[in-house]
């Protein structure tokens, strides 16, 4: 009982109840009790100033004893169900009749209780009653999201029941060059014939069936390329949603982004393709789908070779800023880069940004613009690659078992590679050259030992330096020492980050 009580004070604030009575002291007695429920309550004593009471503050729930005089309890009843059936009504009469119960029944009230009502009997009656008015309400606000999505939002969008469709929105049938669900049934035969197959895009297969693989990942963006009624192939966003509470039912809506001429960057000519990742009108188009479908991206940032992973909510966007709700580590991480990535089951590539406008830890919030996509971004890292600590290691370069004597120096190692910043390049190394590289890692126990052989995987060259980046193969001993050196340097990083 006292959680019912509990739920009921909660309950109850929003819920608004009259009751009617004409006998004084009963009147009292029951208003005692039901102020500790509902803030909003009304009374009255008799049928009809009760009937006034309802029309100017319509409440919700109305208790009322039958046996007045002038307007009864029936007749109110009555009165009110005529205008809002979905009125609870509890009555409270001394009459335990037959007649009167069946009476009540037909009219539609909610309870019968016979008086002297027992409190705790009052209490669960009230309960219920708060409980199916809120319940009633949760599902009409269900009714009117779908109301809205299928009326309202310029996309197409499908129910289904089971994978087969059961009511469609008008820009659906426009699309399609269709009347109604029937036609468009017997003209196309469902929508396994329509998304054609593409690159990167989502169409039905021999291994597997388009709605099986959305039905598994509900929420998530596909890309997928139909013909309208012309005959012309449009680039749309399809998106699955099953339904609360209705098993069976899910809900598929397109947005048509054909005029983002994106499908060239999944298999289109190269030189279009370069000149479409740089165009950052089609990245913030992507974003406001991504906005629109209420989706996640996700940041990827890196501290010293440490992988920053969090997931983040785009809440405001204009012509040219993104503005990004994330996790707090997150924007320590962006803070502190100097490039930051962002991924997105829609994005065809990473998108690349340089700089972030401002960060707001209290709001936790990121500005960004200037964005780009990328073939190749950080993210993509098949390995962990680290920053060493610099006091407590050294390296020294080979080529054909000459020592270089030049300042050298580990930018980022991992289990297969190593980048070099050397403040001179050696004789005759270049591309797919080998050289020896000794290194030793200072720990806390005893130094590690190592001795790589490499090949020249790429130089870049800077004002005063060069980076030279080395692919190499270990075996046992000296992978399992590196492996473990890996190991404790994340550690490390790890503990650094957070102390920041």
């Amino acid at each position: 009982m006292n959680a019912i009580v509990n739920e009921l004070k909660e309950l109850g604030k929003s819920v608004k109840v009259l009751y009617v009575e004409d006998n004084k002291g009963l009147r009292e007695s029951i208003l005692g009790l039901l102020t500790k429920f509902f803030p909003h309550l009304d009374y009255a004593e008799n049928g009809e100033t009760g009937y006034e009471h309802y029309r100017k503050h319509t409440p919700e729930i109305i208790l009322t004893d039958i046996k007045m005089p002038g307007m009864s309890g029936f007749d109110l009843a009555k009165a009110i169900k005529k205008e809002n059936n979905d009125v609870r009504i509890i009555f409270l009469s001394a009459f335990d009749e037959k007649e009167y119960l069946h009476h009540a029944i037909n009219i539609g009230v909610f309870r019968y209780l016979s008086k002297p009502t027992k409190v705790p009997l009052l209490i669960t009656t009230l309960h219920q009653a708060v409980l199916s008015i809120h319940h009633e309400h949760n599902k009409r606000i269900f009714e009117r999201q779908l109301n809205d999505i299928f009326n309202y939002q310029n996309n197409l969008i499908m129910m289904l029941n089971e994978g087969k469709p059961v009511l469609v929105n008008r820009q659906f049938l426009d699309f399609f060059g269709v009347k109604n669900l029937d036609e468009f049934m017997q003209q196309y035969e469902g929508l396994d014939r329509l998304l054609l197959e593409h690159q990167g895009f989502l169409y039905p297969t021999s291994e597997s069936g388009w709605f099986e693989k959305a039905l598994e990942n509900p929420g998530k963006l596909f890309h997928t390329k139909v013909l309208n009624q012309h005959k012309q192939a449009r680039h749309l966003i399809m998106k699955l949603r099953t339904i609360p509470e209705k098993e069976g039912f899910s809900i598929l809506s397109f947005d048509d982004i054909t005029d983002l001429n994106l499908m060239m960057i999944f298999d289109g000519d190269a030189a279009k393709k370069d000149q479409k990742l740089h165009d950052c009108s089609a990245v913030m188009k992507l974003m406001n789908v991504i906005k629109e479908n209420a989706s996640e991206v996700k940041l990827h940032n890196f501290y010293r070779g440490l992988t920053i992973i969090n997931s983040a909510v785009l809440i405001k966007m204009d012509t040219k800023n993104v503005v990004l709700k994330t996790a707090h580590s997150q924007l320590k991480a962006i803070k502190l880069a100097k490039n930051i990535t962002i991924t997105s089951e829609l994005f065809p590539y990473s998108v690349l940004c340089k700089a972030a406008n401002a960060i707001d830890f209290d709001q936790q919030t990121v500005t960004f613009s200037d964005m780009q996509f990328v073939k190749e971004s950080a993210d993509q890292r098949g390995k962990i690659r680290l920053e060493p600590d610099e006091e407590r290691h050294t390296v020294t370069l080979f080529r054909n078992e000459i020592k270089f004597f030049g300042k050298t120096r580990i930018v980022d190692i991992s289990i297969c590679s190593v980048k070099l910043e050397i403040d001179a390049l050696p004789a005759g190394l270049g591309t797919g050259e080998s050289a020896r590289i000794v290194i030793v890692f200072e720990t806390d126990t005893q130094p590690i030992n190592l001795s790589i052989s490499g090949t020249v995987y790429r130089i870049d060259s800077f004002a005063k330096t060069f980076h030279i980046v080395f692919l190499f193969e270990l075996i046992p001993p000296n992978s399992d020492k590196l492996l473990k050196y890996i190991a404790n340097r994340q550690m490390e990083l790890i503990r650094e980050f957070k102390a920041i």
